[in-house]
């Protein structure tokens, strides 16, 4: 018992760890690595994708920075180094939920991109990590061996990134590397029918809730939810869950609101500077207007046999996790409770 129970909380602070959306807790993951002199093997062969981590712009609420002008001054560094790094995200977009994450993971496999590169500003210095992509699971593990350089003045930090390529005894057939930087489409999280409504069905079984965070805080919100729930291992397969006998399972997408909806298929357009937000409690509605490179969370509820995301009728996103979980349950209270 005392082994399972062993198990159960290593899988789960991992799990919290690999999707904490902080710079603190990726800066902590690179520093797991184990750095040497040798660059990632065959990096100057295959191709490279590059996740920026740059300091917001705002933080009432957290406004994400303009990541993409940083990726516009390095990839020339790359391009002139060999490395072929053909497509940039923002760190977070990745490590924005567990299917989400799971969808980039399924087009970098597409994609053949077998190294990663992480590009980090933080108090004034510049960090440039490479390392090879671990597995799908996870993108990265702790100890495995990188490369990185760091310096307050990005264009020495792409020089030393030069020198180390160019007195690598590594073959270089990267030549046709890009110019300027590729930014990455968002991976679509669904695959079932998508529904911007609730499920009837929903009062009828249990919702299992992956655990996320503090149970009793997750509890605390769920004290609204009209139906069914319990809580289950964050890292068990789908129909292992549905065995144990959930139909439903909760998730969420944690980005910012252009990108968490362009993960969840929303109509967007490019004229929009911010999103809002409704949620109805009490007959009553309340709205609030974040920009769209605020990080906000959306949760949805999946049918697990059939794949179908029911998001509900409103966008309800927000920037902490309590108040998006709030904000679903409530509307979907509204929609399903009849008093």
């Amino acid at each position: 018992m005392l082994k399972s129970q062993l198990i159960f909380l290593l899988t789960f602070f991992f799990y919290l760890s690999s999707f904490a959306q902080d710079d603190v807790s990726i800066i902590k993951t690179l520093d797991s690595l184990q750095y040497g002199a040798e660059l990632p093997k065959d990096i100057l062969q295959n191709k490279s994708v590059a996740l920026v981590q740059i300091p917001p712009k705002g933080t009432t609420p957290m406004v994400r920075g303009d990541w993409k002008k940083l990726s516009e001054l390095t990839q020339p560094g790359f391009k002139k180094a060999g490395i072929d790094v053909v497509t940039y995200y923002h760190v977070e977009d990745i490590y924005s939920g567990k299917e989400s994450y799971l969808a980039f993971m399924e087009e970098f496999k597409k994609r053949e991109l077998e190294n990663v590169v992480f590009i980090v500003q933080k108090n004034g210095t510049y960090r440039i990590v490479l390392t090879k992509v671990n597995d799908e699971k996870q993108l990265i593990k702790a100890e495995q061996p990188a490369w990185q350089t760091q310096n307050t003045d990005l264009s020495i930090a792409l020089d030393n990134l030069y020198k180390a390529t160019a007195s690598s005894s590594q073959d270089r057939d990267n030549l046709l590397i890009l110019e300027v930087p590729e930014f990455g489409e968002m991976a679509k999280t669904i695959d079932g029918r998508r529904g911007e409504y609730y499920d009837l069905n929903f009062s009828s079984e249990k919702l299992a809730i992956p655990i996320f965070a503090d149970t009793s805080k997750i509890n605390a919100v769920m004290t609204n939810y009209p139906y069914k729930f319990g809580f289950v291992n964050p890292d068990l397969e789908e129909k292992k869950v549905r065995a144990d006998g959930h139909q439903y399972i909760l998730y969420y997408v944690h980005s910012t609101g252009k990108s968490v909806k362009e993960m969840l298929e929303y109509t967007i357009t490019d004229t929009e500077t911010a999103y809002v937000s409704e949620v109805v409690r009490d007959d009553q509605a309340t709205i609030h207007s974040y920009s769209i490179n605020t990080p906000v969370y959306k949760f949805y509820i999946k049918h697990i046999y059939s794949g179908n995301v029911f998001l509900g009728k409103k966008w309800d996103a927000a920037p902490t996790w309590e108040e998006a979980l709030s904000n679903y349950i409530s509307n979907l209270r509204t929609e399903l409770i009849r008093n």
